[in-house]
């Protein structure tokens, strides 16, 4: 049986719950839905849910931190479900056909509180080592990045219970982004962190970042052209498509080199 997957959704995004769900259908996981925390409902100043820090940060936001409660929530449910590893989507993904088969056999490889990345955001591909890369289905490699600090994503990874475990008790409040996970390497909540290369999963830009990410930002020029792009203005919405199409592109890319570790992600054998 494929291991279970949770999708993170919002419960105003029907669109992309129409979309994620047609994607899902053609990969056979087994799946479920799971509601997002929408941050224009949080209260930013209630410290027991975000952390003061949280503020001062670069993507600092409601949104933001919405996400990062999101997938704090599948974390609790994982733990609830009593599953050893889990998939773990967002709703703006691509997922390749042979999904089921390589998260079988990617969560087979798991160890301790371990998350393996299948979608990477990083503005120059995301280098991995060849010392310990493990061959995967579909001519894929598992292996270690060579810098922890590079590999940014949470739109699609596998997660060990050992590791929602550790969240879930060093977690909230909320300081980091959801895909902080070179934090999470070092404050001890993950034992290693791994990536698939190539890199199976990317973001669609058919969709605008909910929280302001790949999107327009938060400032004037957001306020002003973002009504009409979340109104599919003809034109300008092909325009911007094409945009985040290249940019994901260039942001989703993975190579694997034979060179030293810049800052080893695993303090497994």
């Amino acid at each position: 049986m494929a291991v279970h997957t949770y999708v993170i959704n919002l419960a105003r995004s029907d669109d992309r719950r129409a979309y994620i769900t047609a994607e899902l259908k053609k990969t056979g996981l087994d799946y479920e839905l799971v509601t997002a925390v929408d941050g224009r409902d949080l209260d930013m100043s209630d410290t027991s849910v975000i952390h003061p820090s949280f503020l001062n940060r670069t993507m600092g936001s409601s949104g933001s931190a919405g996400a990062s409660l999101s997938h704090l929530s599948v974390y609790r449910k994982i733990i609830e479900d009593g599953h050893d590893a889990a998939l773990i989507l967002e709703d703006d993904v691509r997922l390749p056909a042979d999904l089921a088969r390589l998260a079988d056999s990617v969560a087979g490889q798991l160890d301790g509180a371990e998350v393996v990345l299948l979608s990477v955001d990083s503005p120059d591909p995301c280098q991995l080592g060849t010392a310990g890369a493990v061959t995967l289905p579909g001519g894929r490699l598992l292996a270690l990045p060579l810098n922890v600090a590079q590999p940014r994503s949470a739109g699609a990874y596998l997660i060990t219970r050992e590791a929602c475990e550790r969240f879930v008790k060093c977690l909230p409040p909320v300081r980091v982004q959801a895909d902080s996970w070179s934090s999470f390497y070092r404050e001890g909540m993950l034992d290693r962190l791994r990536c698939v290369a190539p890199l199976p999963v990317l973001k669609n830009p058919n969709f605008v970042s909910t929280i302001g990410i790949y999107s327009l930002g938060n400032g004037i020029r957001a306020r002003l052209v973002g009504p009409l792009v979340r109104g599919k203005v003809p034109g300008l919405h092909q325009l911007l498509s094409y945009r985040r199409e290249r940019i994901f592109r260039q942001w989703g890319q993975a190579e694997v080199v034979d060179r030293p570790f810049t800052e080893k992600p695993s303090r497994l054998r």
